[in-house]
């Protein structure tokens, strides 16, 4: 192996962080995950919490990419979270080979081995190509995406589904259903196991609905057609660069009622009711493993903002 991983030296740990944080916040501004100052204080959270003992800390790691014939070809960043070695930032001062980027994978693959990590995990800009030519073909799969729909378009369409604000009656077994319903996409997912997955469910649904169905910035609908429920639409109310966001939290068809074009026209009556709230965009996260929901949203005109991969070990 011609390609070898070597610590970053103290002395060059400023320089490269300068240098990172810019990369990341430019890489969140150009794809529109977090535009506008969203981009700088997610960034500076997320090197505060990397390194809460600066060039020291043992948890996160500044790697130089070495080639034996070549000299240094770039920098990474790892940091382990539980049994995941996230790979953060990745940059190629030259165009590397396919050779090289086999060799780096078994770098970091024997560095997680040694941590005891059971996956890599990898977030992934769209605009990132050289990261991109890294993962394709090594093991690596979509294991969530984050999409926005800006700005929100002006429809011309007929509707046949009745969508109407959640009553406290049906509250608690959407409730129910939903909370299962997402541990079982998170397992499914490959990114937490049943047990982790449920408990993850459970935390994310107390976090955003501590007051019920009175929470504020919270919207819960049910949709109905002819008297009969046809599916839930839920969306909470945030802020993107200072602007407001409806961001869909959860949405569903029934599993009777699909393929009735339902989906779509949930996704209609989200447009108009974010609208109507004053939002200027809509966000939304979707498992890589439902392809027919992306494809829906692409339809739709959403874009992709950042994907997160996985590969196991």
């Amino acid at each position: 192996m011609s390609l070898h991983l070597t610590p970053l030296p103290a002395a060059r740990f400023d320089e490269w962080r300068a240098a990172s944080r810019q990369r990341l916040i430019d890489g969140n501004r150009r794809s529109g995950r977090r535009p506008g100052a969203d981009a700088v204080g997610h960034v500076e959270h997320t090197f505060d919490e990397l390194f809460p003992e600066g060039v020291a800390t043992s948890t996160a790691w500044v790697a130089s990419i070495v080639d034996a014939a070549d000299g240094e070809l770039g920098t990474l960043l790892l940091a382990l979270n539980g049994q995941k070695l996230v790979l953060l930032d990745l940059v190629f001062e030259t165009t590397s080979t396919d050779a090289q980027r086999d060799d780096l994978l078994h770098g970091i693959l024997q560095i997680a081995r040694d941590r005891g990590a059971t996956q890599i995990a990898m977030p992934l800009f769209p605009q990132d190509t050289a990261a991109r030519a890294f993962v394709e073909g090594r093991g690596f799969e979509v294991a969530s995406i984050q999409m926005v729909l800006e700005p929100l378009p002006v429809r011309e369409v007929a509707g046949h589904v009745d969508v109407r604000p959640m009553t406290a009656e049906r509250f608690p077994r959407f409730v129910a259903a939903s909370e299962e319903g997402f541990a079982h996409d998170l397992a499914e997912s490959g990114r937490y196991t049943p047990e982790e997955a449920a408990a993850e469910s459970h935390r994310q649904m107390l976090a955003e609905l501590p007051d019920g169905l009175d929470t504020e910035g919270q919207e819960l609908f049910t949709a109905t057609v002819a008297g009969t429920e046809v599916g839930i639409l839920w969306f909470g109310m945030r802020r993107r660069d200072g602007r407001p966001q409806a961001f869909i939290l959860d949405i569903e068809v029934a599993a009777k009622q699909r393929r009735k074009g339902y989906g779509r026209e949930l996704m209609h009556a989200a447009e108009r009711a974010a609208r109507r709230l004053g939002a200027e965009s809509i966000g939304l996260h979707v498992f890589g493993f439902n392809e027919g929901a992306v494809e829906l949203y692409e339809q739709l005109g959403y874009r992709r903002t950042e994907e997160s991969l996985l590969r196991d070990l």
